[in-house]
């Protein structure tokens, strides 16, 4: 990690192992983060592009859930202010990615195509930050993607892995603020799509696939018992995949071989062992 990861996760690495700070955290963050308040140039490793983009600016969002750093600062909310000033009447709101990141280096799952269905991914965590820490007409635009987020929830629609995780974003920031919104329809709702969403058999986790640690960070997860028993299994399978250089490799790749798409596996790497370890962690399965 040390010597291979990006400072920003060597940050994050060194605030949950050494000595670093949440303070540092957000510095090698804010390198990323345009002077429009959107993230571009690779915060989401397989997306080089410079210019913002929604993908990259909502997984800020979930760093800062995730690290309990200052979601009332000045830099996210210049995130808000982004996502206000960019909101599109596509179907979703925003599109992941501008057309021109194709005009640099990308993974292949990110060629552009035009918006044409609604999707939670990333607007619903977008609108759990609008709603929380936004304001007033951030909050009124929060309210009506959270509406459309919650009414794809509870319908028979295709409701894939990373609409669910945006969705369980929108639901625990709601539920600390004891929204009306969260009702026993929505929390059986999520469930079932965190169910259908989720892979139990561990021969399978090494494919693209979601394991239950990738819905439930810590055993004091609002959705533990929803995937508690595939819990132990991927914490061991995790400690019986670690590398001779003790880091866990993507499962996935760019299906190419070239200098960029060699770092930005390389970048892959120190991210997610950062946040298995992170992880593993509050499971009390490592040691700090």
């Amino acid at each position: 990690m040390q010597q291979n990861a990006r400072p920003y996760d060597r940050a994050k690495w060194n605030y949950l192992f050494g000595s670093g700070s949440k303070d540092a955290i957000v510095k090698e963050m804010l390198r990323y983060q345009n002077s429009d308040g959107g993230m571009g140039s690779g915060f989401e490793p397989d997306v080089i592009c410079p210019l913002s983009a929604a993908i990259p600016t909502a997984e800020a969002i979930f760093q800062a859930y995730d690290y309990d750093l200052d979601c009332r600062s000045d830099w996210f909310a210049s995130i808000l202010r982004y996502f206000e000033n960019t909101v599109q009447s596509i179907p979703k709101y925003w599109e992941d990615c501008p057309r021109e990141a194709m005009d640099y280096p990308h993974a292949p799952w990110w060629s552009y195509a035009p918006c044409t269905t609604f999707s939670p991914n990333p607007c619903a965590a977008v609108a759990s930050a609008m709603i929380r820490y936004g304001s007033e007409s951030q909050r009124t635009l929060g309210m009506k993607i959270a509406e459309d987020c919650f009414a794809l929830l509870v319908s028979e629609k295709f409701c894939g892995d990373h609409d669910s995780l945006n969705i369980i974003a929108l639901i625990e920031q709601l539920s600390a603020i004891d929204s009306p919104l969260i009702t026993d329809q929505i929390i059986a709702a999520m469930e079932r799509r965190i169910l259908e969403n989720t892979c139990f058999d561990s021969s399978k986790w090494q494919e693209y696939t979601f394991a239950p640690l990738d819905f439930v960070s810590s055993p004091d997860s609002m959705w533990y018992d929803c995937v508690s028993r595939g819990i132990e299994e991927n914490i061991e399978y995790w400690l019986d995949t670690i590398d001779e250089q003790g880091i866990w490799n993507p499962n996935f790749s760019w299906g190419i071989d070239s200098d960029v798409s060699r770092q930005v596996t390389e970048n892959w790497k120190g991210y997610i062992t950062v946040k298995r370890a992170k992880i593993l962690l509050s499971f009390d399965r490592i040691e700090k």
